[in-house]
Parts: structure tokens; sequence; C-alpha cells
């Protein structure tokens, strides 16, 4: 309101300057009106191009500003009552007209005012709505990459939780339970976490694997069954959350600094240890977190019980010097026990024979250390080929080697055969920064629904095997 006002008195001024100038002029040329005696006036001129610019009140301002000026001429001075007279009669026919002008041009002023105000009042609700679509639109996009951000995020969590859970597929119990560790970590963001194992002996758990941990825990790596967090829920095979303090008295009996969250490991039906964590961000401490840990045990527990069971095997059996791999001996029993769980479940399992035929030749030329070395080789490519998921054992001949490989049939081990065979004949095998020729053979066989001895599985094998030799 301030600011209209200040511009029309602005105005003001403008108008009575320009009367005063045209005043001024008419003095320096002429004593009488006007500056010639004709309709065309600077006065009149004036005042109706004013009218067309700001508008009629400003026109008639003007011609009242000229009037003024021209009624005090000082040259009439003493005569101003005949002066007057003789203005009126002598000009009010081009007064008239130019009041009518006025009139005229300022509504054609105010006409073209209401349709620029009126453009002007368009193209603001225009770039109101364009600001206010910008904004919308800027806000869907934030919210459409923030969705695609997650979509994109969510299909590398699963990947990397797929790549993970056949990473654990490790006959190394210490291998496996450092990547289950690091994929707790990688999951819910923990700074220190750790893997608690049942010892019977001492009745007590003890702590096999960490991260994060410094000296000074290790003051803390053996726990009492029945008087710690860890040993409640091993005994009640049972998680455990700081939240449940609030809700179980027995907790306050415990130390409880050093648990946040905690959850039964079971392999074989059974409780086998205890994942416990220890230190976590306060934003990751939700319900989600627990959700995930969850489904993270329940997928590391196959992985971990295969370890288990096969690092108890290594103890009791014998190995072999080079490969530290169990004998035909163990071999036996493992899969009289993959045959009992198999008809339990209605599953399947494979057993796969495979002989180095030059392996003689290879131990001849660079020695037997080098030449079970390259085995340990072509061993590591052939888990890769089987994800991790097949037991190694020697065989009847230090040449041969048994693959357990559970949940594929027939057609699987075939494949896995052929498979197998491609990448043999593709990669480089080199001792002693020497190419070496390495000449493989498959024999394989399942074990489905129907009932079967060892000694049956392991002779069709055989059989196949001992075909590719004629």
């Amino acid at each position: 309101m301030i600011k209209e006002q200040n511009k029309k008195l602005l105005i003001f001024v403008e108008i009575f300057i320009i009367s005063l100038v045209i005043w001024s002029i008419n003095l320096r040329y002429r004593t009488d009106f006007g500056f010639w005696n004709v309709p065309v006036n600077p006065y009149f001129i004036a005042a109706v191009l004013l009218s067309s610019y700001y508008g009629r009140l400003y026109g008639y301002v003007s011609l009242g500003f000229s009037f003024l000026f021209i009624l005090m001429n000082p040259s009439q001075a003493g005569n101003y009552f005949h002066y007057w007279k003789e203005l009126i009669f002598a000009h009010y026919v081009y007064a008239a007209v130019a009041i009518a002008a006025i009139y005229l041009f300022g509504v054609i002023n105010r006409s073209f005012t209401i349709v620029i105000d009126s453009q002007r009042k368009f193209i603001r609700r225009i770039a109101k709505d364009k600001n206010k679509l910008q904004k919308e639109l800027a806000g869907v996009t934030a919210v459409n990459r923030e969705f695609e951000e997650r979509v994109l995020l969510q299909n590398d969590s699963i990947t990397s939780l797929y790549n993970q859970v056949e990473a654990l597929h490790s006959q190394n119990l210490t291998k496996s339970l450092n990547i289950f560790l690091s994929t707790v970590q990688k999951f819910i963001r923990a700074e220190k976490a750790s893997i608690w194992e049942y010892q019977k002996e001492t009745k007590s758990l003890v702590m096999i694997a960490n991260i994060g941990w410094t000296g000074d825990d290790v003051l803390y790596s053996i726990e009492d069954v029945d008087t710690t967090v860890n040993g409640w829920v091993y005994r009640n095979n049972k998680m455990f959350s700081v939240r449940m303090l609030l809700e179980y008295e027995l907790f306050s009996r415990m130390d409880t600094r050093r648990n946040i969250l905690s959850y039964p490991i079971n392999i074989s039906q059974s409780t086998w240890g205890v994942l416990s964590i220890e230190r976590l961000p306060f934003s990751r401490f939700n319900l989600y977190t627990e959700k995930i840990l969850a489904i993270l045990v329940d997928l590391a527990g196959p992985a971990i019980e295969r370890a288990v069971e096969y690092e108890a095997m290594l103890k009791h059996s014998d190995v072999n010097t080079f490969t530290g791999l169990p004998s035909p001996v163990q071999l036996m029993t493992v899969v009289e026990k993959e045959i009992k769980q198999t008809l339990e479940k209605n599953g399947v399992f494979s057993v796969i024979l495979i002989e180095i035929t030059n392996f003689d030749t290879i131990s001849e030329n660079f020695g037997e250390a080098k030449a079970y070395s390259l085995m340990m080789i072509f061993i590591e490519e052939m888990k890769k080929i089987a994800e991790n998921r097949i037991e190694v054992f020697h065989y009847k001949e230090w040449n041969q080697l048994a693959f357990l490989y559970p949940n594929i049939d027939y057609d699987g081990s075939a494949f896995y055969s052929f498979q197998s065979l491609g990448v043999i004949s593709s990669k480089k095998w080199m001792l002693d920064d020497k190419e070496v020729d390495l000449e493989v053979i498959f024999g394989y066989a399942a074990m489905s629904t129907e009932e079967i001895t060892v000694n049956e599985l392991l002779d069709t094998a055989e059989q196949l095997l001992e075909i590719q030799k004629v």
C-alpha cells in the first residue's frame, strides 16, 4: 500500500515538472496563452499523452497544472480578470476537445491496463502452477530415485546374500564361520560379533570366531553355560534381545553388558552354538535387524553343519600327508550315513569318482609333492563349478578322488562331469612355469528314493569309470 502511494506521488511530481517545463518554454518565446493559436497546443498534447500513458486522472491533473501556470502569466499582472476572460472565450473549444481526448485516451489506457493486468495475473498463475508442478515433479523424481535406489540395493543385497551363502559351503569350519560373520556384519552393520561352540567336556561355551574383538575381549572367550546370556540362549534354543531385559527378571542375575542380540545355531535338529552380537549402531537395533539375523542363521545352518561334520570326520580318520583329504574308509562311513538321511528325507545325492590317469607321469616329472599340489588346484576348480557344495575324499588309489554331491540326481551329476571336462580342457595347468596336460576321467552314480547299499552305489560309479579306460 505504501509503495503504491509513493508511486502515485512520484507521478504527480513528474506531471508537475513536465507542465512547469512547458510553461517555462512558453514564457521564453511567447507572452500570450500557448505557443500558437491553433488546436495543436503543447499543453493539450502533453495532457493527452499523459492520459494515454498513466490514465485519464493524470491527464486531467496535467491539464489542471497547465491552466494554473497559464493563469499566473506574469506579463498580465494587474489585468488577470480580463486575461482569464479572454482565454476562456478564445480557447474553450480546444479545452473541451482536450478534455474529451483525455477521457478517450484514458479509457483506452484503462482497457489496455485491464487486459495487461489480466495477462499478468494469468502469467503469475501459470508461473505459480509451474513452480508448484516443478516442486511436485522434483518430489516425484526424488521418490522415484529413492525407489530405484532401494530396488537396486535390494537386488544387490539379494545377489550379495546369494554369493555369501554359496561361499559358506566350505569344508573348512573356520572359513565358513568367518564368512558367516562377514555376512552378518555386511547386512546389519554389526561392529562386534562372535560365534560360540558348546564344549561337552567342560560344559561351557567357547568363542571360536569373532569380528571386532580386541585383546581385552580374549578374557571373556569362555562362558559358563548356566549363568550367562549366551548359555541361556543355548540351553533354551531361543533368541535373546536386549529389549527382553524389561520383560524377564531372570536376566537381572546375569551379566548382560556384552549381549545385544544372540541367536542359537542349530545343526542336525539340535543346538550347536550361539551367534552373539555385542556392538551394533543404535539406528540398526530394530525388529527388521532381528528378522534379518534370524534368516541369516537359518541359511547358514546347513553349511555350518556340513563343515562341523567334515571337521569331526578328519579328527577320526586317516588323511593324506600332502592333501589332508580323508581316506576311502571314511568315504564309506559318510556315504552310508548320507544314504540313510536321503531315504528319510526323500532326497537325492550323487557320488562322482574322478581319476587323474597321468598322475604317475606328473609325479615322475615334477615330484610327488608338486603332483599333489596340482591335484589340490584341480579340486578347488571342481569346487567352484559345484559352488562349494561337494565333499572330497580320496578313493582306492591316491590318484583317484570321490566327490559326495548332495541334492543332485543322475542327470545332474552327468551334467557336472561334462561341465568339468570343459573346464579341464580349456584351463592351462602349470607346474614350475611349464604347462601340464591333465588327463581326467569321470564315473558317477546317484541315489534317490530306491534303497541301495554303499557298495552298490560305488560299484555303479566305478563301472562307468572303468569303461572309459578301455
